[in-house]
């Protein structure tokens, strides 16, 4: 199962339409990590065939969508959270732990607008980055597949 994850678009959803039209028959879910829920809503109702997960983050001022969930895929465990709870900007020691303690199998977070996957314990931590204002320079999502051995990422920029 391969799913396409985003965040951080902060009201610029062009390269995310793009990205949708592009994956949208090799995906079976798009993954929005926060900033801003709102393009994801309105993400979701132009690809109503595509399976959507949303997580709010630090500028989304709605409760209808929690900060935080575990979903389960292909009987793997994956927590999707913006990151912002867990001070992802200055360590990854609070959102490590946070993920051990519910023994997932990977954590997709955001927040950060860098791309980064690295592993801890065997859990991967997967940010795919902004698709409006990359830290790095380069707007960024990835791909994750989620395989009987586990959950592997492909970083990917626009």
């Amino acid at each position: 199962m391969k799913i396409l994850v985003i965040s951080d678009t902060h009201g610029i959803i062009y390269d995310a339409q793009n990205i949708i039209k592009k994956y949208e028959k090799n995906v079976e879910m798009c993954i929005h990590l926060g900033d801003l829920v709102k393009d994801a809503i309105y993400l979701q109702s132009r690809f109503p065939n595509l399976k959507f997960e949303i997580v709010r983050g630090n500028n989304d001022f709605t409760k209808d969508f929690p900060p935080e969930k575990i979903i389960e895929l292909g009987g793997k465990k994956i927590l999707i959270t913006h990151g912002h709870m867990y001070s992802v900007k200055s360590t990854y020691d609070l959102i490590v732990n946070h993920a051990k303690a519910f023994r997932v199998d990977a954590c997709f977070f955001g927040h950060t607008h860098q791309q980064e996957e690295f592993y801890s314990d065997g859990i991967l931590f997967l940010n795919p980055g902004s698709l409006a204002f990359s830290r790095d320079g380069s707007r960024s999502f990835a791909i994750a597949e989620v395989t009987p051995y586990g959950v592997v990422a492909y970083l990917e920029k626009v």
